[in-house]
């Protein structure tokens, strides 16, 4: 059985979906900025059959409407408690994909109650070191010479081995109509040291092909905050999407290390 409500945050009304047994261990899938709920269609089946799963849009993405001036991904913390809360989950591990790395980070550190373990997918999440620092200030440069954001989402070798996923990829990241020009907030970011001091189990996912934040960026997320670093072959940006398989069985075994 899945239910489809809202969860208020702020004065946002944010989208939400269960699935699975809500006595079992909880996951909340964060998504990232070329996706919405729907992106989670390859983990959802696997993982709801012995977790409660739940998935949402970020404010200002799919179902998720805000306006402008509310945008900000410091809200991302208390959006992800309020859709948990409305849920009825307790405490849950949060899977994160990009942009999702904000909240997943956010709220181990803010909302540390709440956080049984944090996986960050080819994100840096809210982690502030140079490298990052370095690498999210290129960018924007690096986005614009792409033509945009779902041009650098996943690999070329994906398009050419599943046409079909690469067109679904682009008529999912279409369902965001809403204009963000406020999401990017410097204030978003936390020091190391903060997320170590949460004591919250963190992974940190790699793919070899990721033009965004290249294994070279996560890997020092990785060394900053203590954590082990996963890396996955032939994956572009988007390895949940473009290899669910391999994402899955990290998705897993992370779970499985946290109990």
């Amino acid at each position: 059985m899945n239910r489809m409500p809202y969860a208020t945050s702020e004065e946002t009304s944010i989208y939400y979906d269960s699935y699975g047994d809500p006595d079992c261990p909880a996951i909340v899938f964060a998504h990232g900025a070329g996706g919405n709920a729907a992106s989670w269609w390859q983990q959802v089946p696997e993982f709801s059959a012995d977790h409660h799963v739940v998935v949402f849009d970020h404010r200002g993405f799919g179902r998720s409407f805000c306006p402008p001036e509310h945008q900000s991904a410091v809200h991302f913390e208390a959006d992800v408690v309020a859709v948990m809360d409305a849920a009825q989950v307790d405490t849950a591990v949060i899977v994160c994909q990009s942009m999702g790395g904000w909240t997943g980070v956010r709220a181990a550190v803010y909302r540390t109650d709440r956080v049984r373990g944090v996986l960050l997918g080819n994100t840096p999440g809210a982690v502030r070191n140079d490298t990052t620092v370095a690498n999210m200030r290129q960018m924007a440069e690096r986005l614009a010479e792409a033509g945009g954001l779902v041009n650098r989402a996943y690999a070329a070798e994906f398009a050419q081995r599943n046409p079909a996923g690469a067109v679904l990829y682009r008529q999912i990241s279409a369902f965001n109509t809403q204009a963000r020009p406020n999401i990017r907030d410097d204030s978003v970011y936390v020091e190391p040291a903060a997320v170590q001091a949460s004591g919250v189990p963190f992974l940190v996912l790699a793919s070899d092909l990721d033009p965004l934040f290249p294994p070279a960026v996560l890997e020092s997320v990785a060394n900053d905050i203590g954590v082990p670093l996963v890396r996955v072959a032939g994956a572009g940006h988007s390895t949940y999407f473009e290899k669910p398989d391999e994402f899955n069985a990290v998705a897993r075994e992370f779970l499985d290390s946290i109990g």
